[in-house]
């Protein structure tokens, strides 16, 4: 009872956002009982969101051999450029939580529709990261071929971008309040030809829907940027530069190819007000270096490599999310035992969305994450016309932002090693020219 009571109490005070008051509980109940995978989990992550590094410590009983074992999907992501790592993540996370039943809904035949039926099936149709990119996708889709389902499974925020997305499917059902294989019999009586993931391995996925094969294709798109490990996706949406042919023996699913970018380019023409730098704290005559990704994706190694920055250009501020106290307070440290100014070092409170757009357009560049590059977030960053420094690497979830770059036709903005992305923020410091070419 006292570790039930424990992990209970870790969970709450994650909720609250409370992480040093969550690791400090799921510590206590691991000392317990050290064979906890679901709390070595938690405690993983839990580091993560605090940048406290490393963040695989080993604990008396629990060895860090234990916590990789144990490293949830989207934690190893973040940690290791390593797709053999994240294939191994996935698996052993889904063997672990979804040991389900396998059957089939579908035909194995298949159907014959006068249009492909496509159904996506999703908790984010709303104003959230995966859902903002979703929109004019859907509207484009080619309604004489494909008739286009969504099954939805998100919160009705009440947003007029909610109304827009469910005005852009077809037929728009919600499978909020079904069980699994309720959800699953509905999507196989539209006789769905094709049925789309949004979440993969993240926050509000359905697997079980997907292991009754309710459709004769199943693949994954976009919530989760890696192989989900589920055997019963055929597919998953990409494209040959963040998926490379060399890459596709650590995916599970086939890779479809998309021409361009997998990562959706929208166009943003909602009015975004005019915001002051001395609003932020930030200096007129500064070189602001954005970066606005989430916390728990700063790794020990990127965060030297913007230090770096720091110390190469003289009138540069980076400007961070201010997530909570304890992570802002733990990346001020490890800003000081690098000897940075930390005055240089600005932070800001997370923001509504329109708000955040306004602050993008106050920087001079925008510095994406390594290894787990910005996916929305570089999208709304093109939209406030602000060069992208990214660097790719050898997962998918690392080639993001050179996907994008790609895109755009500006590669000199992608970079391969910790040098090359230095050299480019200076480049684009010192060279006025280059920075209005590229904008």
């Amino acid at each position: 009872m006292q570790i039930i009571a424990l992990n209970h109490r870790g969970r709450l005070h994650e909720a609250l956002r409370q992480y040093a008051e969550a690791e400090e509980v799921l510590t206590q109940s691991l000392h317990l009982n050290p064979h906890q995978p679901d709390a070595i989990q938690h405690w993983v992550h839990l580091r993560q969101k605090q940048c406290k590094w490393p963040v695989m410590q080993a604990l008396p009983q629990v060895s860090v051999h234990q916590m990789l074992a144990n490293t949830s999907p989207l934690a190893m992501l973040s940690l290791h450029d390593d797709p053999a790592l994240q294939m191994m993540a996935a698996q052993l996370f889904i063997k672990r939580k979804f040991d389900l039943p396998v059957s089939r809904l579908c035909p194995l035949e298949g159907y014959s529709h006068a249009r492909v039926r496509v159904g996506y099936l999703s908790g984010d149709l709303c104003t959230h990261a995966v859902g903002l990119l979703l929109a004019e996708l859907i509207e484009s889709h080619d309604r004489e071929r494909f008739e286009i389902y969504a099954f939805d499974d998100s919160p009705e925020d009440g947003s007029p971008y909610r109304a827009r997305l469910k005005r852009s499917f077809e037929h728009f059902i919600s499978v909020a309040n079904m069980s699994d294989a309720q959800a699953a019999q509905a999507i196989a009586d539209q006789e769905i030809d094709v049925l789309i993931d949004l979440h993969g391995l993240s926050s509000g996925a359905r697997p079980g829907i997907f292991a009754l094969h309710p459709a004769p294709k199943q693949g994954t798109y976009l919530g989760f940027i890696g192989t989900t490990g589920m055997p019963w996706f055929d597919f998953v949406i990409a494209d040959r530069y963040a998926l490379p042919e060399e890459l596709t023996p650590y995916f599970t699913e086939k890779p479809l190819y998309v021409d361009g970018s997998f990562i959706p380019l929208t166009h943003d023409d909602t009015p975004v007000r005019e915001a002051t730098r001395a609003e932020f704290g930030l200096p007129d005559d500064a070189f602001v270096m954005a970066a606005f990704g989430n916390v728990y994706k700063i790794t020990p190694e990127m965060f030297a490599t913007w230090m770096e920055i720091l110390k190469e250009i003289p009138r540069a501020v980076l400007w961070l999310i201010d997530d909570n106290p304890t992570t802002t307070a733990n990346i001020k440290k490890h800003a000081f035992a690098a000897k940075a100014d930390l005055n240089r070092i600005i932070f800001t409170g997370r923001s509504a969305h329109s708000e955040y757009k306004a602050k993008l357009k106050l920087a001079d560049v925008f510095l994406d994450n390594f290894p787990y590059n910005c996916g929305s977030t570089n999208n709304d960053v093109i939209n406030a016309n602000l060069p992208i420094v990214t660097r790719s690497g050898l997962g998918l979830v690392s080639r993001m932002g050179g996907s994008l770059m790609n895109k755009l036709d500006i590669p000199e903005l992608i970079n391969n090693s910790t040098d090359e992305y230095i050299k480019c923020c200076i480049n684009l410091h010192n060279n006025e020219e280059l920075m209005s070419e590229i904008k």
